[in-house]
């Protein structure tokens, strides 16, 4: 017979093999059913050496965010050694409509025989995940707090928050292997109590006796942390948080029980991410036939009745999670769908389940010019990205290799924000105010870098340290030198972006003057 635990020497099942050949190290992000309202992002996360593999997922039941955030603090992490497979937003129907269940069905009760729609597509594929994993992690945010007594409501053996969950104290399979579960399970979670100040409540150990018949439990059979131990002899447990506890608390503590089944695993962290924060809304890109238009919440979106629009790109302050939803039109997540306005609609774009902001739509006869900042000084709408003739750089214009990550500069041209793609050139008009404010990106809500209007300065200081971000410049700037225009005639000038600790320009438009 042989036994498995976790502890200075491991045996692992033949899943570590299936990553021998990869890159190392390097993040993979793979994407199934996009589009639909339970789109699935799946990342892989190979270290710098070759170890055993640990599947984590979250959000499987919608309202439970502690255990969907802390899986997506991991899919930025980076390892020494080892392997993570993260899903943080398994069930991504449930997570936007912040339900436990979708039209009354529990998917973390559909393990034992996938349904033929679109749960069970879901349910498979993270099957076909466990079978290249070591050991499987399935978080969640239970009610109230597990005690192994009952003291009240809150604290009793009935409740499941706050604690770490195994099916059988020990499970034999059926090729002799036994899967000293209870033993695995009690070692990370005393370790990660030990982390857990004296005045907030401690993890509990929870043996729910999935395999007894005089289990109260018996529903656990259907259950993905079951499937694994019974059908595939992978060690696998359900890591609680508490919907009575705060959220950031919920994600930190469930990141110390992960870290130690990492640790004790063999699997050897280099960083994590388990910054928690509120989603912030910056704007949207929206095409309407070949104009894209930059518009932020709350803004009046006015075009011709019988046009065709479509969000191509949403900014936030986090990268993952992030839907658009037009209104009587399609499913919850609407991006880079074709939509033709016949009526007033709303634009809602959403974190999860949490609403950041909505775009109103106005159907009508007729509309001004859109695209000229003329014609939309009494309007409700931002000022497009095509602005003041932009064209594409020539390849003498643009020697710089510019981060594709960075999207757009953000400009205030005469009171009115302006964003300019990276790579573009701008044409601005004499007697126009304006000022360099900062970058926008698909990666990260900001840079927070030095724009360098090249061969401008300010009057008022000492010494030119390069960043011109906040003045506000008049054109034709009065403080400019021809030598830094494009081929010296002092007609066309760089804008850059330094990034002082890559020591290099990472974007770049071209300003023209009139």
């Amino acid at each position: 017979m042989r036994v498995l635990i976790y502890s200075l020497v491991i045996l692992f099942s033949t899943a570590e093999f299936l990553y021998a050949d990869v890159k190392r190290p390097d993040t993979i992000k793979e994407v199934f059913f996009t589009g639909t309202n339970h789109e699935l992002e799946v990342y892989k996360i190979y270290g710098r050496k070759d170890g055993p593999t640990m599947l984590i997922i979250g959000g499987i039941q919608g309202d439970e965010p502690g255990g969907l955030l802390s899986a997506d603090s991991y899919a930025d992490i980076k390892l020494e050694k080892g392997n993570l497979i993260v899903i943080p937003r398994t069930n991504f129907y449930s997570i936007m409509l912040f339900n436990r269940e979708v039209k009354g069905v529990d998917m973390n009760r559909l393990f034992d025989k996938a349904p033929n729609d679109w749960q069970g597509d879901i349910v498979n594929k993270i099957k076909e995940y466990m079978k290249e994993s070591d050991i499987f992690l399935n978080l969640h945010d239970g009610w109230g707090f597990h005690y192994p007594e009952h003291i009240n409501w809150h604290k009793s053996p009935d409740r499941f928050g706050y604690s770490v969950i195994v099916d059988e104290e020990e499970f034999t399979c059926s090729n002799g292997t036994t899967l000293k579960l209870g033993e695995m399970a009690k070692k990370a979670m005393e370790a990660a109590n030990a982390k857990i100040p004296d005045d907030d409540p401690k993890k509990h150990y929870f043996n729910t006796e999935t395999n007894k018949s005089s289990s109260r439990f018996q529903n656990m059979k259907k259950s993905a942390t079951w499937y694994a131990v019974s059908d595939l002899c992978i060690p696998a447990f359900g890591i609680e948080g508490s919907k009575n506890m705060k959220l950031d608390k919920n994600v930190l503590y469930h990141n110390y029980v992960i870290n130690e089944f990492m640790k004790n695993a063999g699997i050897e962290i280099e960083y994590p991410n388990t910054h928690t924060y509120e989603p912030e809304f910056t704007g949207a890109v929206i095409k309407v036939h070949n104009d894209e238009l930059f518009i932020r919440s709350g803004k009046v979106l006015e075009v011709k009745k019988g046009s065709v629009i479509k969000v191509t790109e949403i900014f936030a302050n986090h990268k993952r999670g992030i839907t658009c939803d037009i209104v009587d039109f399609g499913n919850l997540n609407d991006i880079n769908k074709d939509y033709k306005v016949e009526k007033d609609s709303r634009i809602i774009f959403r974190k999860d389940n949490i609403v950041m902001g909505s775009v109103t739509v106005k159907a009508v006869e007729q509309v001004s010019n859109i695209i000229t900042a003329e014609n939309t000084k009494n309007k409700e709408i931002e000022i497009p990205v095509k602005e003041h003739k932009q064209v594409e750089l020539s390849k003498e214009e643009s020697k710089i290799i510019l981060e594709p990550n960075i999207k757009y500069f953000h400009l205030i041209i005469d009171g009115k924000d302006i964003h300019i793609k990276n790579g573009d050139k701008i044409h601005i008009k004499d007697s126009s105010k304006v000022v360099f404010v900062k970058l926008l990106s698909s990666k990260v809500q900001d840079y927070n870098v030095a724009i360098n209007f090249k061969g401008w300065f300010p009057a008022d200081i000492s010494a030119n340290i390069g960043d011109d971000r906040g003045y506000e410049i008049i054109f034709p700037p009065a403080n400019i030198l021809k030598k830094y225009s494009v081929g010296q005639k002092g007609k066309l000038y760089p804008v850059v972006a330094h990034d002082a600790a890559k020591k290099q320009d990472i974007a770049k438009i071209l300003v023209e003057l009139d």
